[in-house]
């Protein structure tokens, strides 16, 4: 339920239409990452590349384009190497992630 709202699910949803969508969601996001590998960060402006991180997890608004960019480097690097039935641990890497991130900077 902590990345409902990340990925605008409804938390009051039966556990398991929670899982589903859940996983959907992630798929979707892991199908991105391949095509944003494939284009490059660095073809991104630092809108998309706000949007990007803010579709993973990331609170982005008080980051630069190169946080942004070292940090969605560091997300595709882990998003890219899981396979379609580890959508689980992608999903749990998202709050990993995007916590532990906004902790190191303060």
């Amino acid at each position: 339920k902590a990345l409902s709202q990340v990925l605008f699910l409804t938390p009051h949803l039966p556990a398991f239409f929670l899982r589903r969508r859940l996983r959907s969601h992630v798929l979707e996001i892991r199908h991105l990452d391949r095509a944003m590998l494939r284009l490059g960060l660095g073809q991104l402006s630092e809108e998309e590349l706000k949007a990007a991180c803010y579709l993973r997890g990331l609170n982005s608004t008080h980051l630069g384009m190169s946080e942004c960019r070292a940090w969605l480097e560091q997300w595709l690097g882990l998003s890219c190497k899981l396979q379609a039935s580890e959508a689980s641990l992608l999903a749990n890497s998202m709050v990993l992630l995007s916590l532990n991130y906004v902790r190191a900077m303060e």
